[in-house]
């Protein structure tokens, strides 16, 4: 083995190590996959409603009487 080929063979373990551990490790909290969708809905649903006030013509000050 040359030097080019050990680096590439630690590389290569070095990788599959930390792909193990990105498997191993619980990313998710166990119920919080069914809220999601309605997470990811609740959030369309504030953009949408912050674009249609921020598009809103300013309502008139009433005149002073």
């Amino acid at each position: 083995m040359n030097v080019t080929m050990l680096s590439t063979t630690v590389l290569r373990q070095m990788a599959r190590e930390r792909g193990a551990l990105l498997r191993a490790t619980p990313l998710l909290v166990s119920g919080q996959r069914s809220r999601r969708p309605v997470r990811s809905w609740l959030g369309r649903q504030l953009v949408r409603t912050g674009t249609w006030l921020a598009n809103e013509q300013p309502m008139r000050q009433a005149g002073a009487r």
